[in-house]
């Protein structure tokens, strides 16, 4: 008969259920030295893409990327337009197109080499006169309250319904509306943004 003290019995436990038992285990005393980083995993530009492969280190943050980090190129018009909604017989917003144009200003201030066409439109009830005396004062509530958010007046051109005007031909027809009709330079490079103020696509709707 003999006697086990604890570091042997506790050895002689582990080994009913363990192939191998350590009495005396060493120290881990020193640590591996760092590996030196060989690639950049920052994103400078935010857009998702690390550094190491993004061949497009200052995408602008609302286009579409490739997965080079690069923003797609549209090819379309470098035109886009949105629809101002009036009542019937009205010449002021409500609060909620009121919104939507403060949305448009701040897009424009984003692109400022832009220039915004604001083509009045009125249904076809009433006179010729006074339709378009309606028209320019529609004209007139969107142009001020753009102003008012810091759009320079220059960009911003005024056009009716009944003369020769940047209206896209799929929306002529006369409505209760305004048309603001947003234009690019000729050599201004578009590129495909995930969602604008003058998209109606419904990326996350703000209003």
């Amino acid at each position: 008969m003999f006697l086990l003290n604890k570091k042997t019995a506790f050895c002689v436990f582990l080994s009913f259920y363990l192939s191998a038992c350590v009495t005396e285990p060493a120290l881990y005393t020193q640590q591996d030295p760092l590996q030196k980083q060989t690639r950049d995993l920052n994103d400078i530009d935010l857009d998702g893409v690390i550094n190491e492969r993004d061949s497009c280190d200052e995408t602008p943050s609302d286009a579409v990327i490739n997965n080079d980090g690069c923003p797609e190129l549209t090819g379309r018009p470098k035109v886009k337009y949105r629809v101002v909604y009036f009542g019937f017989d009205k010449d002021q917003l409500n609060e909620k197109e009121q919104k939507r144009t403060i949305e448009m200003a701040t897009f424009l201030n984003k692109y400022p080499e832009t220039n915004l066409y604001l083509i009045g439109d009125t249904s076809d009830v009433g006179s010729e006169e006074y339709n378009k005396k309606l028209a320019m004062r529609r004209i007139n509530t969107v142009h001020k309250l753009l102003i008012e958010h810091n759009v320079k007046a220059s960009r911003l051109k005024k056009e009716v319904y009944a003369f020769k005007n940047h209206l896209p031909d799929y929306l002529k027809g006369r409505q209760t509306r305004l048309v603001a009709v947003l234009q690019w330079p000729e050599d201004y490079k578009d590129y495909e943004v995930e969602w604008t103020i003058f998209t109606e696509k419904n990326k996350k709707m703000l209003y």
